[in-house]
């Protein structure tokens, strides 16, 4: 059964449409419109000269005031804009008139709430206080070494697992204590068919030995009489007048029906992508198993959002997802396809892979073909012929048997360029050739992920688990790393943008860097929620990042929050 459902605004009620096929078309639906994704730096385009101005102080009993996020929350239209501090003031332009509740965000620290009616073109003022929260429970903080010893099981540890299990993403010492018996079947679950149709981790790389060389190393680090401790985490030190000209937009997700248990339903969310050819964002919802539209046309909610239901037994856990030539493509990680929406139709198409297993990421080459990774199992890169939609897959590095394909771009010439995390790898194809070469990075246990390429074309990617940032040239084949200026930072997705910079995110730190090629120089964005993250960036032709964090999609104008005239 496949459920479609749009928001309309009369009574604010859900409308909802149920079809029982894999391909479906439906036709005349009550679109569900959206604001425009024009330079104002509060997202909306208010008209010429009414956008008002929000300003003020924050102050705090304890500690610094520097590069503090500030929040104004639209209650009615459910959208949140968030700026920083300059020298203990900010300030919110072009922000569209209504009801907004201002607040200061920091960690540690508790806010006053200002309730603020803004009235086109008017500037008000609210000025918000910070005061500190109890303290919280006290976990010791040490370094790499002693919260994982080096061993065997390290090594392990470190070559297979890393990739997905880093340091301070899903890290595997904030899930003890556990006793031995719950890390070995923790441990085995990995090699045995799960929701995603294969194994995550390929039985065929990683022997019975050494998996009970994992058992042991987690029992003897993280067991049930271990202390909970974590790694101690350097401050990162924030450009407050970089800060001051980026504006974060959140856009809360429509109302989710309670599932049959009565329990209340949860959306997940993960990969963006802005359209090139509508004003709408598309994402997908891991939660609902469904596909998302947001119209920048309207901020009416929940009434900007449009909804497609994967027509799937089961949830099929939609990942990745691209636009390509005006059709919605999505990866399912559980489904075992590729999916195609036709957003002028409604029309619903899957196409099954021959491996079945965790499709990831999506890009599509000059001919409009869809190319894929397959990060769990047999780990291959396939292909989805834009004309015959017939799918093709590789094995493009066959002596690695658990390289985790996580993340694929094409360049120019149409060359596919894809990273193994748990292989440490890079592997490229050559459609001129039909051959693929494999480039094994500098750093032995790299974990590198979410390649990107430049207007040069040269590809970037993350190396999750060197904390570092990495270059190849496509010409020479040679790999240039940089690493962090921050301890630990598992550097997760990387995303170049117009003027070339590469943006990242690290998750430990609650942030996204961006990193200057021509200065090597990091400024980072702290996200606007605590406890965020975003896996995937994609950017609009305005050079806006729309990414999704915290359960809400999210937008980042980093020279944003200017006053129209300096525009």
């Amino acid at each position: 059964m496949v459920t479609i459902r749009t928001w309309g605004t009369l009574r604010g009620r859900i409308q909802r449409l149920t079809f029982s096929a894999v391909t479906l078309t439906v036709l005349g639906l009550a679109v569900g419109v959206f604001f425009a994704a024009s330079s104002s730096g509060a997202g909306q385009s208010p008209p010429p000269g009414r956008g008002g101005v929000l300003s003020g102080k924050v102050t705090a009993d304890k500690g610094p005031v520097r590069a503090v996020r500030v929040r104004a929350r639209d209650t009615v239209h459910r959208i949140t804009y968030t700026v920083f501090t300059n020298k203990g003031s900010y300030r919110i332009f072009n922000v569209p008139a209504g009801t907004y509740e201002v607040s200061a965000l920091q960690e540690g620290l508790e806010s006053t709430i200002q309730t603020v009616e803004l009235k086109p073109g008017e500037t008000r003022t609210a000025d918000v206080s910070l005061s500190a929260k109890p303290p919280a429970r006290k976990i010791e903080l040490v370094d790499y070494d002693s919260l994982y010893p080096p061993g065997r099981g390290r090594d392990v540890f470190m070559k297979e697992c890393a990739g997905c299990h880093g340091l301070l993403h899903i890290p595997l010492h904030r899930r003890g204590p556990r006793s031995e018996e719950a890390w070995r079947a923790g441990v085995n679950r990995m090699f045995e068919v799960n929701r995603s149709l294969v194994p995550v981790v390929s039985p065929d790389e990683v022997s019975v030995a050494d998996r009970e060389v994992l058992v042991q190393y987690f029992n003897d680090n993280f067991g049930a009489d271990s202390t909970q401790r974590d790694l101690k985490l350097d401050e990162v030190v924030l450009d407050e007048a970089a800060l001051a000209q980026a504006i974060y937009v959140e856009y809360d997700l429509p109302p989710v029906e309670p599932g049959p248990d009565g329990k209340p339903g949860q959306r997940g969310t993960h990969d963006v992508f802005p359209s090139q050819v509508s004003p709408t964002v598309w994402m997908v919802d891991t939660g609902q198993s469904s596909i998302l539209g947001m119209d920048l046309r309207n901020p009416d909610y929940p009434a900007r959002f449009r909804e497609w239901r994967v027509p799937a037994t089961g949830n099929a856990h939609p990942h990745g997802l691209i636009e390509a030539r005006g059709k919605v493509y999505w990866s399912e990680l559980a489904g075992g396809s590729i999916g195609e929406l036709d957003p002028a139709t409604g029309a619903i198409t899957r196409y099954p892979s021959p491996s079945k297993g965790a499709l990831h990421t999506l890009r599509a080459d000059s001919r409009g073909n869809v190319w894929y990774t397959a990060v769990y199992g047999a780990s291959r890169i396939g292909r989805l012929d834009a004309e015959t939609k017939t799918i093709k897959e590789w094995d493009p590095s066959p002596s690695h048997k658990n390289a985790h394909y996580y993340g694929i771009v094409v360049d120019k010439k149409d060359r596919v360029w894809a990273t193994g995390s748990t292989a440490h790898i890079v592997v490229s194809f050559d459609p001129k050739t039909g051959d693929w070469k494999t480039f094994p990075t500098p750093t032995p246990v790299s974990g590198p992920r979410r390649p990107t390429l430049d207007s040069k074309g040269r590809v970037w990617f993350s190396e999750h688990a060197a904390n570092a940032l990495a270059v190849l040239d496509p010409e020479t084949g040679k790999i240039t790393e940089y690493k962090s200026p921050l301890r630990y930072s598992g550097e997760y997705e990387s995303y170049a943008d117009a003027d070339n910079n590469i943006w990242l995110s690290l998750r430990a730190y609650g942030t996204l860097a961006r990193f200057d090629q021509r200065t090597e120089k990091y400024t980072f964005f702290p996200y606007p929620e605590n406890g965020a993250h975003t896996p995937k960036i994609e950017t609009d032709s305005q050079g806006t990042l729309w990414f999704a964090a915290a359960r809400k999609l999210v937008s980042l104008k980093p020279k944003g929050n200017v006053p129209r005239s300096e525009r």
